[in-house]
């Protein structure tokens, strides 16, 4: 198994029999680099440039509301009444 030494923006890191290579766990987590990823490659004057997977929020606006696009990681449910109830107190004058 590979690893890497960060010092600030020098880093060097070890590449295995298989010529796999092991990004540091805060490299991946700066750039949010998850198992699964694919990184782009290219190959420049001086050495080889790895591209982050480039990543889409998953809220997006839709008529001026706020929609996820993502997985929900729980019920959601409860989260949804509590938004409801406090727009429509809002919308009702209730809240002072």
């Amino acid at each position: 198994m590979a690893f890497g030494i960060v010092n600030g923006m020098n880093m060097e890191v070890n590449i295995d029999r298989a010529g796999r290579v092991v990004l540091p766990q805060g490299i991946r987590r700066m750039f949010n680099i998850v198992a699964g990823d694919r990184l782009g490659l290219e190959v420049v004057s001086n050495g080889i440039l790895l591209h982050s997977p480039a990543r889409q929020s998953p809220l997006t606006e839709e008529d001026g509301l706020l929609v996820h696009e993502g997985t929900a990681t729980g019920d959601l449910s409860q989260a949804v009444e509590l938004a409801r109830d406090d727009r429509d107190a809002n919308v009702l004058g209730l809240r002072r």
